[in-house]
């Protein structure tokens, strides 16, 4: 049996005070608050599980999704998908938003306090000092990446303290300070290991999330903020943790890419950082059903698929790739490339409504990231009983924070990059087995592979939208191998923000968001009808629509076509805590545009 995260083991912390008379007895639901209480370590442990389900939430549960993949707002507002009918980023402020809450902040404010008056040992009191404050730094990290501005809180407010309740929302930068501050005294004093690995909150879980969240706010401060001081202070510490956790030797790559997505069992992979178990008939998701057994209305676009190098480490429009073949056969496009690739994406042929199979793909390219092959015909990988596990933080993560904020800050001449900086990151993940890719040489402002220097025609140059900035080509290729070796993981939409990038998502600025395969319909029917003894025609495919190039067009009606608006970089204030703050006598700012 499996030590499962089975959800929260207390729906929240409600502190209760206990009565002297004996025969009162406190709630059993409840936390006492006593001091009593707070000299047991293994109160504190039971308390930190009902955080593990908010931060470390893995696939879910049921038929409840995440951001992984696609059909979430999240998943589906990036360059990775195109859409039949593309979800649109928030057009109005909200009257209420959960997301705007300090309900979390509170309790660890009361966690913290409650620590530091205790009696347990220092050692004791600083490592549950230090997952307090670890779980107030990824609280406090989300409401900044969502909100930016937000009322920090290092101590607990009383309801009847209206100055601090309703205090204006503090400088974006200042409460990051103090969230790698927090970060910083928890990756100190956490313990190497406490309880089970991968399952409990130890010092490489402090290390990976500060590699993580400083990475966000270094990139935005340097994009969004502009801030070059801020930017070059919390690239520093993204690379700093991210290599700290490197050194410590505890973890390292696993060898085949896939196993991260479809095992079973993730209990002692080596690259697994935090993970949720899920157990048949205890705790099951529906994940891998969207990815076997149903249609991909919302499917991986022509961006993604034109991203992934040829396998002799070349952009597929480079001059010098004689490897690429074109894309006017899906086994020409896919034939002799980067192996994930076709971990992502099935290489066995496009999958086409009308066709005969239920689970076709908008684009044609059907995603199957997720999908372990001895689950596909069983209830372990079908309707809303998948097993699989789910990797909340794995080491592939940190080596691409180290390498992506090693570039930022030697673009801003912040540092100097060397060959083993991209060996120990982009090659380690290259010589991974199951993937097996030439590895880069760093050569003066730009990358080379097999002596040849790589130089993708396809680089950003800044020239999509109005005021933007050309990617340097180091930073181009590590952008690259970060959205190659972190798919569909609800990673991309926020690296977008970061990088004041959002314009990739705008389905008009961007065109190759809304076109799937190329398909020679008269081709694929026969390839079709050969391959599965069948005999469809033509006329089966009628509701594809294609562009005047022959490519799929998922979205056919064009006023549909999702835009993007320099507001969608922060969420909107909810307009009924602005109320509030008015009617209290107080000022709560709105975002810009909102």
């Amino acid at each position: 049996m499996k030590v499962k995260i089975l959800g929260l083991m207390f729906a929240g912390m409600a502190l209760t005070t206990s009565c002297e008379d004996y025969l009162t007895r406190p709630p059993m639901d409840t936390i006492t608050d006593t001091p009593d209480f707070w000299e047991s370590e293994e109160n504190y442990r039971t308390m930190m599980w009902a955080f593990y389900d908010i931060y470390f939430d893995g696939y879910k549960s049921s038929w409840t999704r995440t951001d992984w993949f696609a059909e979430t707002s999240v998943a589906d507002w990036v360059d990775d998908n195109a859409q039949k009918s593309p979800t649109h980023f928030t057009k109005s402020a909200p009257g209420t938003d959960s997301g705007w809450s300090f309900t979390y902040i509170r309790r660890y404010n009361q966690l913290i306090d409650r620590a530091t008056n205790s009696n347990l040992s220092e050692e004791a009191k600083n490592h549950w000092l230090g997952v307090a404050r670890f779980f107030r730094a990824m609280e406090y990290a989300k409401l900044v990446r969502n909100y930016g501005d937000v009322p920090w809180y290092d101590t607990v407010i009383e309801n009847t303290d209206l100055e601090n309740l309703y205090k204006p929302r503090t400088p974006r930068a200042e409460v990051m300070d103090n969230v790698m501050a927090d970060l910083q005294f928890a990756s100190q004093n956490i313990r190497v290991s406490d309880g089970v690995a991968g399952l409990h909150v130890n010092k490489a879980v402090a290390l990976a999330y500060m590699s993580r969240i400083m990475l966000f706010e270094g990139t935005w401060q340097k994009y969004n903020a502009k801030n070059t001081a801020k930017a070059t202070e919390y690239l520093k510490a993204a690379k700093d943790a991210a290599d700290q956790l490197m050194n410590m030797g505890k973890y390292s790559l696993c060898a085949n890419f896939k196993d991260l997505t479809t095992s079973i069992s993730l209990a002692g992979n080596p690259e697994i950082i935090v993970y949720r178990e899920y157990e048949e008939g205890i705790l099951m998701h529906s994940l891998m059903s969207f990815q076997n057994t149903e249609a991909e209305g919302s499917s991986p676009s022509r961006s993604l698929v034109e991203s992934y190098l040829s396998a002799n480490g070349l952009p597929i429009h480079q001059a010098e790739n004689t490897l690429y073949k074109g894309d006017k056969w899906f086994f020409d496009e896919f034939a002799d490339r980067d192996p994930r690739l076709y971990d992502n994406i099935d290489p066995a042929g496009l999958r086409i409504e009308g066709s005969g199979v239920v689970a076709y793909a908008a684009t044609g390219y059907f995603a199957h990231l997720f999908v372990n092959p001895s689950l596909l015909n069983v209830p372990g990988g079908m309707s809303s009983t998948n097993i699989t596990d789910a990797p909340v933080m794995k080491y592939n993560e940190v080596l691409m924070n180290y390498i992506e904020a090693a570039a930022e800050l030697a673009d801003m001449g912040a540092y100097t990059l060397t060959q083993s900086d991209f060996d120990k990151t982009i090659n380690a993940v290259r010589n991974r087995p199951s993937t097996s890719m030439p590895a880069v040489t760093l050569a003066g402002t730009n990358l080379a592979v097999n002596g040849i220097t790589i130089n993708d025609p396809d680089r950003d140059k800044g020239t999509m939208i109005a005021g933007d900035y050309e990617v340097s080509p180091i930073l181009w290729e590590v952008r690259r191998e970060r959205r190659t070796e972190l798919p569909y993981q609800g990673i991309r939409f926020h690296d977008l923000r970061r990088w004041g990038k959002l314009h990739y998502a705008d389905m008009k600025v961007n065109p190759k968001l809304n076109r799937g395969a190329y398909l020679d319909k008269a081709r694929f029917v026969e390839w079709y009808n050969e391959t599965n003894g069948t005999a469809i025609t033509v006329d089966n495919l009628k509701s594809v629509q294609l562009d005047s190039e022959g490519y799929i067009k998922p979205a056919i009606d064009e006023s549909l076509l999702r835009t993007v608006e320099p507001k969608h970089y922060l969420y909107p204030i909810p307009t009924q805590q602005i109320a509030l703050y008015q009617s209290n006598g107080y000022t709560l700012s709105q975002n810009p545009g909102w």
